[in-house]
């Protein structure tokens, strides 16, 4: 089913860029401080939807990485906890009455 919606999504956002780009194809001036370029503004569109992307990408790769990291902490704490409690199941207990 997920699969299903996010193919729909994705055809459904590249008709929508389609006809945008079709729409805007009269050139637009950029003024990088030195130099000035004209260029459609489907490709302004395009090239401002890729680095988007790619932060959102970067900003993921992060999230992922240190949740990994954490993941790994929490399981040796949790062999850690085993190891604790096999040794206290091992041990008989005492009453204080020695």
């Amino acid at each position: 089913m997920g699969k299903l919606f996010f193919l729909l999504f994705t055809v459904f956002l590249t008709i929508i860029a389609v006809v945008i780009s079709t729409y805007n194809v009269d050139s637009t001036s950029i003024d990088l401080y030195l130099e000035t370029y004209d260029v459609p503004l489907s490709i302004i569109i395009l090239f401002a939807f890729i680095a988007g992307m790619l932060t959102t990408v970067i900003y993921l790769i992060s999230v992922v990485i240190s949740y990994k990291r954490r993941t790994r902490e929490m399981k040796v704490a949790l062999e850690n906890n085993r190891e604790e409690l096999d040794n206290l199941r091992r041990n008989p207990l005492r009453d204080g009455t020695e």
